[in-house]
């Protein structure tokens, strides 16, 4: 009698914990995901610059405030002030000095040097600010597959430009005058190796903040490559990517990342824990195809969107 006692108590305890196991998965399914505060990173919207382009993916402060998008399906570069004010565009089709084939990446070096990713060239090309061509250099792979520059920035150390060769999975640097310095990547889902790496950002001491796009997840390097951390899952949660693609820093270090399939772009701190979403009035706001971003020295964040064939400008208000 005792023995069946224990074991009709054994199999009531065992039906009792699956019920619970049960219940539970299926109570955080019906929670409403509002139940739940909402980490906003509040921001104010100031205007729109619609200059007429086709897909635009990247853009790049110039020292006087400047503006300068990649208008990359109508292969050019275009220049508006600050306030959005058309001034000039420069490029067309082609591979001569000074035309461009889907062009992705920019940045422009304190001294006034504008370096553009002709992607479909395999070359970086290198303007001064008023669209006069310079010079160009190959990106060469060392093998006989094409390299696949999609974007570049410009570093304070030594005078490095980071490159980074999309299909090949690496990280190349080079000299401002052409001179490859060194590499580091490759294809893997390892601390320091590569799926697709895209746009980049450096902080004030010359750390590499590279977008691994297919592994979603943003990895931070020092000057020579050296792996230091990681940001980010895959995963539609808050402090997770879907689709990660553009990077930016602010003045308090924190890392701004834009995810083109979410319509969303979070904020990390400095040392990769969550801090929240870009919020209007404490509400989620929702960009259209988000690429690239930067944020000026008056706080303000500039998105990239796209599909809608614009940059929207923001205040930062916290």
């Amino acid at each position: 009698m005792f023995k069946n006692t224990i074991k009709h108590t054994n199999v009531d305890v065992r039906r009792i914990y699956i019920y619970l196991i049960i219940l539970t998965a299926f109570s955080s399914l019906c929670i409403p995901a509002n139940l739940f505060a909402l980490e906003c990173i509040n921001t104010k919207f100031l205007f729109d610059i619609k200059p007429s382009a086709n897909q635009p993916s990247d853009m790049a402060i110039a020292p006087n405030g400047d503006i300068y998008l990649v208008d990359g399906v109508n292969n050019r570069v275009i220049s508006v002030d600050s306030n959005g004010r058309w001034k000039f565009s420069f490029g067309s089709k082609g591979s001569d000095n000074g035309q461009f084939r889907i062009p992705l990446g920019i940045d422009i070096s304190d001294n006034g040097k504008v370096f553009i990713a002709d992607t479909g060239n395999h070359r970086i090309q290198v303007f001064d600010l008023t669209g006069k061509f310079l010079y160009m250099f190959p990106v060469k792979t060392g093998s006989k597959s094409k390299s696949d520059p999609v974007d570049i920035v410009v570093s304070k150390l030594k005078n490095y430009l980071y490159v980074s060769d999309n299909d090949n999975h690496k990280i190349r640097v080079y000299r401002q005058g052409g001179a490859l310095e060194f590499e580091w990547g490759k294809f893997g889902e390892n601390y320091g190796a590569f799926r697709y790496p895209g746009m980049m950002v450096l902080n004030d001491f010359n750390e590499v903040f590279v977008v691994d796009v297919l592994n979603t997840r943003v990895q931070k390097f020092d000057p020579f490559g050296e792996y230091i951390t990681d940001i980010g899952s895959w995963g539609v949660l808050e402090g997770s990517f879907f689709r990660p693609k553009g990077v930016a820093l602010d003045t308090s270090g924190r890392i701004f990342v834009s995810d083109s399939y979410m319509g969303v772009i979070q904020g990390f701190t400095d040392l990769g824990r969550y801090a929240g979403v870009i919020c209007n009035k404490n509400q989620k706001r929702a960009f259209n195809t988000p690429v690239g971003i930067i944020i000026d020295k008056d706080n303000r964040l500039l998105v990239v969107e796209m599909r809608a064939n614009k940059i929207t400008v923001l205040k930062l208000l916290e």
